[in-house]
């Protein structure tokens, strides 16, 4: 098939124009990608005919993420709806004073350990009202969170190829109708590594960027020959943007703090701080003298992040401007690549957003939207009842057809 004709068939598939069908619950299918830090500006500095067609025939948008602008709460408050201040999963390392342990994303026990998980994971939503559901390396979907795990689920393993993740997709929508889930997640890991290593301003991300673009070819043009294609609405997303260290404003809270008066320190982008009894006030003032960050109280930080009053937050968050990298070291030295986890406002840290399929309006470049939005909109798409959640549907009016 050449390019043109594959954009067309593409197209077909996306906008549902093979058959008219009326559906019901159980005949809809949401499919959901996430691409790791794939920032929202890169599909316009590289060759992503898969990507654009989906613009064309669907809706585009911005998508804003939860502050602390990181992987692995991100991703799960796409999956419930939730902000981590309210979901748990508040960093990518955290400590739990209540159960006296850490959180750290390379940890296993720590991942598949449901006590971290709070809210309802839309695989759960799904599930407990009668929808399959199927997730390939999705955050918490190791955990099994309420007690439960949803129908298929995998064990994160970044050896396995993009396109064999792609194909196992295709076969679980191939089941026959009784085991087939009509909800599937799945993730992808880049181009959030090449992004840390040779920045986002780099060539090797773009070409990254094209080598997904043609995984998500090859993987329509799978999906376009099953019966149910016309019945699929697809999104794909990510959890963060990505942006570029600048030398000049690396800070190593070594050279200001002792670090034996700290509980426990979680450095980077944010760093958050869980001083000893009695250090909090000093560290503050130290630290509001320190160039190139902000440095907040958990109580001070401002509303419109949502971050703060969770325990497992420590007393102290210090927020990097743009660019800069926190350590918290003897000696350190500034880091060259990307990083994210900053202002989650910042346009750098803006994701993408593409949906199509027989529910969403076609050609259409919505404002941004807030990343919770994500799990109101799978139910709504599914026609399940969510459930308690911290987005507004409303965001969704603009994507969808009435």
């Amino acid at each position: 098939m050449n390019k043109n004709m594959f954009v067309l068939f593409l197209a077909l598939f996306l906008t549902g124009s093979f058959s008219a069908c009326k559906t019901t619950r159980q005949e809809r299918y949401v499919v959901v990608l996430s691409m790791d830090g794939f920032r929202d500006d890169y599909p316009g500095r590289g060759h992503t005919p898969t990507l654009d067609s989906l613009a064309k025939v669907g809706v585009r948008a911005s998508f804003v993420p939860c502050f602390p602008s990181v992987t692995f709460p991100n991703h799960y408050s796409m999956a419930t709806g939730l902000h981590p201040n309210n979901h748990g999963l508040v960093n990518n390392s955290f400590y739990d004073s209540t159960m006296q342990k850490m959180y750290r994303i390379k940890d296993r026990e720590a991942v598949s350990n449901p006590a971290f998980y709070g809210g309802e994971p839309v695989w759960n939503t799904a599930e407990r009202q009668g929808v399959k559901a199927a997730t390939y390396f999705w955050v918490g979907s190791e955990a099994p969170v309420g007690g439960k795990h949803n129908s298929i689920w995998k064990v994160f393993d970044s050896s396995v190829p993009y396109n064999d993740r792609a194909d196992s997709v295709v076969a679980w929508l191939s089941l026959p109708q009784k085991q087939r889930p009509h909800l599937v997640m799945w993730y992808i890991e880049e181009p959030d590594a090449i992004g840390h290593d040779a920045t986002p301003d780099s060539s090797a991300v773009i070409d990254k960027v094209e080598e997904l673009d043609a995984v998500l070819a090859r993987f329509f043009s799978k999906v376009n020959k099953l019966d149910i294609a016309p019945k699929i609405d697809f999104i794909v997303t990510s959890d963060h943007g990505m942006a570029t260290f600048v030398p000049d404003k690396y800070v190593n809270l070594g050279d200001y703090l002792p670090r034996d008066s700290f509980k426990f320190v979680f450095d980077g982008v944010p760093t958050v701080l869980y001083p000893k009894p009695g250090y909090t006030d000093t560290a503050y003032e130290i630290l509001k003298k320190v160039p190139n960050i902000t440095v907040w109280k958990k109580e001070e930080v401002p509303a419109r992040y949502q971050y703060g009053s969770n325990a497992r937050i420590g007393d102290l968050i210090v927020l990097p401007d743009v660019g800069c990298m926190v350590q918290f070291r003897d000696k350190g030295k500034p880091w060259l690549g990307g990083a994210h986890g900053y202002d989650n406002f910042d346009p750098t840290m803006q994701a993408i957003f593409y949906a199509s399929g027989p529910s969403f309006k076609k050609n259409v470049t919505h404002p941004s939207l807030p990343n919770i939005s994500l799990y109101p909109l799978i139910c709504r798409l599914l026609k399940i009842k969510p459930a308690p959640n911290d987005a507004d549907s409303v965001n969704l009016d603009g994507l969808l057809k009435k």
